[in-house]
């Protein structure tokens, strides 16, 4: 894990920015009804990487539902319908990475499910205040855990993962990871549950780790939602 230099930041800046724009053009898209099933998206997502020049930096998740309980659901012509829908996605700019991943709501969320979205945020919010050179990843890891104490089963990956030339290298934020934060590093902050069968959460950001974190992915964390008809 090495520092990154003044141009390396600025592509990944500038990769997370380009995401953001993605976005918020799925959601316009979303909310004209122009989306039927998780493909689309899915190749809606390629087909815009390819016009702002980027590859993408990963397979898009794309899960609607009971797959959204999958991690890395592969999208299908799964119809979309009422429910959590999990969107995960990044690009690659000049070879380096963004990774953001945003939970939208079809339909009208019950309030268990408010509470569900507002606690895997709080989880995050709380985990990303900490994200400072020096901080173990291992800590940052147990503080997300800390606030999804009462669903500890629920949540199934590492709280978050390093981002530069590739998607996914050190450190790895998990219970036994070993490295240290350093500045001028790039992570992800990802806390995620997931009730198989029944729908899964995750709300995800690439930070830039400095004494006062910068979030680098920018769009809303406030719970969308999708009018279903």
């Amino acid at each position: 894990m090495k520092m990154l230099s003044n141009r390396e930041i600025c592509c990944i800046k500038e990769a997370c920015k380009i995401t953001d724009k993605i976005f918020s053009l799925i959601v316009k898209n979303l909310k004209d009804k122009k989306f039927k099933t998780e493909l689309d998206i899915k190749y809606f997502i390629k087909n815009k990487a390819k016009k702002y020049n980027c590859k993408l930096a990963f397979k898009p998740v794309i899960a609607i539902g009971k797959n959204a309980a999958e991690i890395h659901h592969k999208a299908a012509d799964s119809k979309l319908k009422k429910g959590f829908l999990v969107l995960d996605l990044g690009v690659k700019y000049r070879d380096y990475c963004s990774d953001m991943t945003r939970t939208v709501y079809i339909g009208k969320p019950s309030e268990k499910e408010r509470k569900m979205y507002t606690l895997v945020l709080e989880a995050q919010l709380t985990a990303m205040n900490h994200v400072l050179p020096g901080v173990y990843a291992a800590d940052i890891d147990l503080i997300a855990r800390a606030v999804l104490q009462d669903y500890y089963k629920n949540f199934k990956h590492g709280t978050g993962h390093g981002v530069g030339g590739k998607i996914h290298q050190a450190p790895s934020l998990k219970p036994r990871g070993k490295f240290r934060l350093k500045e001028n590093t790039a992570i992800t902050i990802e806390p995620g549950l997931y009730f198989k069968n029944k729908l899964g959460i995750r709300i995800e950001d690439t930070i830039l780790v400095k004494d006062n974190p910068v979030q680098l992915t920018k769009t809303t964390k406030k719970l969308i939602v999708i009018k279903f008809c």
